[in-house]
């Protein structure tokens, strides 16, 4: 799906809830895509690096119980600007899991609910492009809260920095091989780039992790003559 077709589905999906008195963060989220220029330089765009830790790796049976974000504006990382709560997922969390991130049940028993959360979440987001590393099992959990809220899901483009990593940093594998494939975890990328790995399993450390992953993708893009928002989409977009 392009932006345009990503476009006219938001429209249809504006004229289906016509009438409906929606609550002022679902309104602003059905015009996330209105301001968007494709032609625009990438680093114009805004973009809101997520990361969530949940109890599995079950889509369909677990739950989140931690969620961090930081934004990436004008090609720099705004680490005054940055999301992190933990989230009671209303259920118990594996062992397994805790030995991942180390979230532990005494930690969220106070914690709020994913659909509270949530709300600060997306006014947090607001109209950016929302960047996650394996972005789709992060779009899965995200778009099942806001249907349960909202009714619909998330109207923000999402652009995945495996995505880009396969398209920007790996030779290419027409023969879908993809032998090169475990060099775009976020260890073998951070370790590509030199960077730090503090604060991993945690969703804010992760969060800022991909952030500056993303800001060295975008400037390898630019060089290559890729500087527009239209083709970071091209490469990395979830339709």
């Amino acid at each position: 799906m392009s932006l345009f077709k990503a476009r006219l589905a938001n429209r249809l999906l504006r004229l289906k809830l016509r009438g409906r008195d929606l609550p002022p963060l679902a309104a602003a989220n059905l015009a996330a895509l209105d301001r968007l220029d494709p032609s625009a330089p990438a680093e114009a765009t805004t973009y809101v690096v997520s990361d969530l830790e949940t109890t599995g790796l079950d889509p369909l049976n677990d739950r989140v119980v931690a969620v961090g974000a930081v934004k990436v504006r004008q090609g720099r990382v705004v680490l005054g600007e940055r999301f992190e709560e933990l989230i009671n997922p209303g259920r118990s969390i594996p062992a397994e899991a805790v030995k991942v991130h180390g979230i532990t049940p005494d930690m969220i028993a106070q914690a709020r609910p994913a659909s509270q959360v949530f709300e600060d979440y997306l006014a947090f987001l607001g109209d950016g492009v929302l960047v996650a590393h394996y972005a789709a099992f992060d779009l899965h959990f995200i778009n099942r809260t806001m249907r349960g809220l909202y009714g619909f899901p998330l109207q923000n483009l999402v652009v995945d920095t495996v995505k880009m990593c396969r398209a920007v940093v790996l030779p290419s594998d027409p023969y879908g091989i993809a032998r090169h494939r475990a060099r775009c975890s976020l260890e073998a990328l951070a370790q590509r780039f030199g960077l730090p790995q503090e604060g991993r399993h945690t969703a804010l450390g992760d969060a800022l992790l991909t952030a500056m992953i993303l800001q060295r993708m975008l400037a390898r893009l630019a060089e290559v003559g890729g500087g527009s928002l239209r083709e970071v989409l091209r490469v990395a977009a979830m339709w």
